[in-house]
């Protein structure tokens, strides 16, 4: 066995094991371990265990000359593309992406499974040593949230009504490449419905429902792209397109473009369109 594997299973010995009892205590021990004769452990404990048998045996491969020196902090960091004081969202998220674009590359796919063990390892002896300070929205297993207390002491019929409701929407920061495609996307639709604005005659006004369906599809695709149910997609995409024309209504009721032309543009369909198509490119960038 190398220096390295003996060294990880003292580790996770001295971690994870317990003192064998004396015969004496046998019979004590047992009857304290239940039926199975085996300790119950938290899953918190298992998952430790688990992920920490892992990274050994990483190690030790790595020292047989089959793969490559381990990965240190640095170097993980710059494989998942992430600075020093990444959050764990961001951890999960790069790892994410990785391996979606990595799909038939088995050889990145390794690599970037073994960045994300190290900085997860990295991560976990900080909050450890206490060097880490936790979020206090951050949920554990054994602490019941006061939201499930009042669900749970609802008659059936009201459970049922509220588990059907559907979740608000969630804002997260989309990556830079995804920001920039709905960018170009909504930005070239936004452009041909300020066109179509413009090129109408004073008195004329004809809605953009071509751009509007498009941009309903190319919000829905977006959402199904982050692994939004369609179904969802396609409530928060009509909700969003609500939002923005109410908004861009009540912007042209104070404009009145039909009556003094703004830039050109006399036609109200197009204010509210264009108000419309904004809202939807932020439910595509920033909503799930």
């Amino acid at each position: 066995m190398t220096s390295v594997s003996v060294q990880c299973t003292r580790a996770w010995s001295s971690t994870h094991c317990t003192s064998r009892p004396s015969s004496s205590s046998n019979a004590t021990a047992n009857a304290a371990r239940g039926p199975s004769g085996l300790k119950t452990t938290t899953m918190r404990g298992r998952r430790t265990a688990t992920r920490l048998m892992t990274r050994c045996n990483s190690q030790g491969a790595g020292d047989t000359g089959n793969r490559g020196a381990p990965l240190d902090q640095d170097r993980a960091n710059k494989v998942l593309g992430l600075k020093n004081n990444a959050t764990s969202d961001e951890l999960v998220r790069a790892k994410n992406k990785l391996l979606e674009e990595y799909v038939d590359d088995d050889t990145k796919r390794a690599e970037v499974e073994e960045a994300y063990d190290v900085l997860l390892m990295k991560s976990f002896m900080k909050r450890t040593k206490g060097e880490t300070q936790v979020d206090n929205k951050v949920r554990y297993a054994d602490v019941v949230p006061q939201a499930a207390k009042i669900k749970a002491a609802l008659p059936p019929w009201a459970r049922d009504v509220s588990s059907a409701v559907p979740a608000a929407p969630t804002f997260s920061k989309p990556a830079n490449d995804t920001l920039s495609q709905t960018s170009a996307v909504f930005g070239a639709i936004a452009l041909v419905t300020l066109i179509q604005g413009l090129t109408q005659p004073a008195g004329v006004d004809s809605p953009p429902g071509l751009e509007i369906s498009a941009a309903l599809g190319a919000t829905v695709w977006y959402m199904n792209k982050k692994r939004v149910k369609l179904g969802r997609a396609v409530l928060l995409a009509f909700a969003a397109l609500i939002v923005g024309s109410s908004l861009g209504g009540a912007i042209q009721g104070w404009l009145r473009v039909d009556i003094v032309p703004l830039a050109g543009i006399s036609s109200p369909s197009t204010v509210v369109s264009e108000f419309g198509i904004l809202s939807l490119f932020v439910a595509a960038a920033f909503f799930d």
